[in-house]
């Protein structure tokens, strides 16, 4: 057989020799009482064998709520772009932090030099007078030109020039520049921090979305496979009693019940439609390919857990846990020290100031004079202490007036994002109030329809109920059925949307716990 399991293969073929070795025996030990048990246990081996290796295919990996929720805040793109943004915040950070350390500048040159002499002067004549100096006779030595270090020709001599300088800064005080600039930065990073847990509270909420109506999908789907059932026995029922002729029942019957069956029908396509969109968005975040098979960890869609707390206790825990407001309050903060560092910028940098300084061309003459400016052969070095002070006042005030504009627009939209989730959470706690209440009533009408359709049944099956009122009864249980899990569904995506709004995880873990029996369970 294509596929099958060669160890499977293997237990097949020794039950069946078992089975030549029981069965197959010689007339004389047919009847015998043994011969017939060892027969009888061959059999049944034989069909255990069968059975096993017809059994299906595992239906793929196990999907868990908890592990998808794990795979998504940790390698989501969205959630990359998040870190990526942090990582830039933290960057600014390290440089705003280290700001107080040296900063150290060198330059480093290596070049060709034409031969460089010095002028030597001479006495090129007789004092008139003795022990004056008379400067008109002092003049370049004998075999000097002064142009002749202004021209390259074939005899010039090229060298080489190594002239290197550096100049280290130490800042000693900036009137609050540095810790500002560190405040700042710090701020920026708790925002980007508090992003990526914004963009992982939304991936949160999608995939809960998908995997609550996965389950929704499957329940409904089991709803509309009892409704198939108990239409396709009714029909049964209806075409038994046309061909006997007994009277009970009319060719119209039979087309209402067909009407009824066709909308159930079509209400699974639909369902099954619905499912796979809604499949396929788990795999994605579980990692898995596209269109590959695999398993939820729970299949029957129940009503999570959640702790009974007021509503203003959900405000209380927002204003601590939200991100969106901690991220408000970091850029409050950040703005904040812009301000003070615009006005850190009236005032001077004290720093102090170490310089070397080293040249050497090996075709340029050394001067003795300590006093002349050699450009080709020095060595120099020194430490001062100075202070650089920028006077520009039109445009600091005006980079201190939009600093301060800033920080009253981030100060006006923190109040704002407040008086927001307020509202949000009050809408938000409505909202999983309300499918909470309707759950309870989506319940106890399940529970009645059920027990109208039994009544209906027993009664259509003793001919002392119609077909309108059979079908009155089963449209009304699926239908109640189908109101209840809906209404699970919507409580559940109403608890994430207010964990979402409140910044941390509402549902209590479902092992925690017994699960409630449902109302529908036969």
């Amino acid at each position: 057989m294509p596929g099958a399991d060669p160890g499977q293969e293997k237990q097949k073929a020794g039950v069946l020799d078992t089975w030549d070795g029981a069965c197959v025996t010689p007339h004389s030990m047919k009847h015998s009482r043994a011969h017939q048990i060892r027969c009888g246990v061959a059999l049944v081996a034989w069909w255990v064998a069968l059975a096993a290796s017809a059994a299906p295919p595992p239906a793929g990996p196990t999907v868990e709520l908890d592990d998808m929720l794990r795979r998504v805040r940790q390698g989501n793109p969205a959630v990359d772009i998040a870190r990526a943004k942090l990582a830039d915040y933290q960057a600014q950070f390290t440089r705003a932090y280290y700001a107080w350390t040296p900063q150290l500048r060198v330059d480093s040159l290596l070049a060709p030099l034409p031969e460089r002499r010095l002028l030597r002067e001479c006495v090129v004549g007789t004092w008139p007078v003795a022990g004056q100096v008379d400067p008109a006779l002092i003049g370049p030595c004998p075999g000097q030109n002064i142009e002749d270090d202004q021209r390259i020709t074939a005899d010039t001599e090229i060298g080489i020039l190594i002239r290197t300088t550096a100049r280290v800064t130490l800042p000693i005080y900036t009137f609050g520049k540095v810790e500002a600039g560190v405040q700042a930065a710090r701020a920026g990073v708790e925002a980007g921090k508090a992003g990526v847990e914004v963009t992982q509270a939304e991936l949160e909420v999608m995939v809960k979305q998908a995997y609550y109506g996965v389950q929704l999908a499957h329940t409904v789907l089991e709803v509309l496979e009892d409704g198939r059932k108990r239409m396709e026995a009714a029909k049964a029922d209806i075409d038994k009693e046309l061909e006997k002729e007994s009277g009970r029942f009319t060719s119209n019957d039979l087309r209402k019940l067909i009407v009824q069956q066709a909308d159930l029908e079509a209400g699974y396509l639909e369902t099954e439609a619905l499912a796979e969109t809604a499949r396929e968005g788990l795999r994605v975040a579980a990692g898995l390919r596209p269109g590959q098979a695999f398993q939820l960890d729970r299949k029957e869609l129940q009503a999570v857990p959640i702790e009974d707390r007021p509503p203003e206790a959900y405000l209380e825990l927002a204003y601590v846990s939200r991100p969106e407001l901690r991220m408000a309050d970091a850029g409050l903060r950040a703005q904040a020290s812009l301000v003070d560092l615009e006005e850190a910028n009236f005032w001077p940098d004290i720093a102090l100031v170490g310089q070397f300084g080293f040249a050497r061309g090996t075709s340029a003459e050394d001067s003795p004079d300590p006093f002349a400016n050699d450009q080709f052969n020095f060595l120099s070095w020194g430490v001062v202490l100075g202070a650089e002070w920028r006077l520009d006042f039109a445009n600091q005030f005006s980079k201190l007036h939009r600093a301060q504009a800033s920080l009253a627009k981030a100060r006006a939209q923190r109040d704002a994002l407040r008086q927001q989730v307020r509202l949000d959470l009050t809408e938000k706690v409505g909202q999983m109030t309300r499918y909470r209440r309707e759950v309870a009533v989506r319940e106890s009408a399940v529970k009645a329809s059920k027990a109208w359709l039994v009544s209906s049944t027993l009664n259509f099956g003793m001919g002392l109920a119609s077909t309108d009122n059979l079908i009155s009864a089963l449209t009304a249980y699926s239908k109640a059925r189908l109101s209840y899990y809906r209404a699970i569904y919507e409580y559940n995506l109403a608890v994430a949307r207010l964990s979402r709004a409140v910044g941390a995880e509402l549902a209590l873990p479902a092992d925690l716990e017994e699960p409630a029996p449902r109302p529908d369970a036969e």
